[in-house]
């Protein structure tokens, strides 16, 4: 687990490249996104087949999750705790995901958090810094 408190700037450090991925499917999302308004663009209603339809789904999907990137979640390195809101899990899929809830409504997942015992050493932490869950 690469997640660990830093006392001079009160804030929590998470190391796991999470902000790279974010760049690379928010770049992604915008040439899918893109791709799909060029091959739109001269289409008629009377003109339109399946193809298409199949490029204005594209086009939708691609604009749902650059909303998801965007606006609820965050890729930050650095979480300040007075911005921390809480820790939380869901299950996805028969399997439990980890993340940090901030005060603005977004998300922090936790990669590195694969295992309940992980996820429990983490709670410790936030209770001795400070952070109510």
């Amino acid at each position: 687990m690469k997640i660990t408190y830093n006392e001079a700037e009160k804030c929590v450090e998470i190391k796991d490249g999470l902000k790279n991925h974010f760049l690379l499917m928010k770049a992604l999302m915008i040439l899918n996104l893109a791709n799909s308004i060029l091959n739109l663009s001269d289409v008629r209603m009377d003109n339109f087949r399946f193809i298409n339809l199949v490029w204005a789904i594209l086009g939708a999907i691609s604009i749902l999750v650059l909303y998801n990137f965007i606006i609820k979640k965050t890729a930050a390195e650095k979480l300040p705790i007075d911005q921390i809101k809480g820790l939380n899990e869901r299950s996805f899929m028969g399997r439990k995901k980890y993340f940090i809830e901030l005060k603005n409504g977004k998300r922090r997942d936790l990669l590195e958090v694969k295992s309940e015992s992980e996820f429990k050493e983490l709670k410790r932490m936030f209770i001795k810094i400070g952070i109510q869950l």
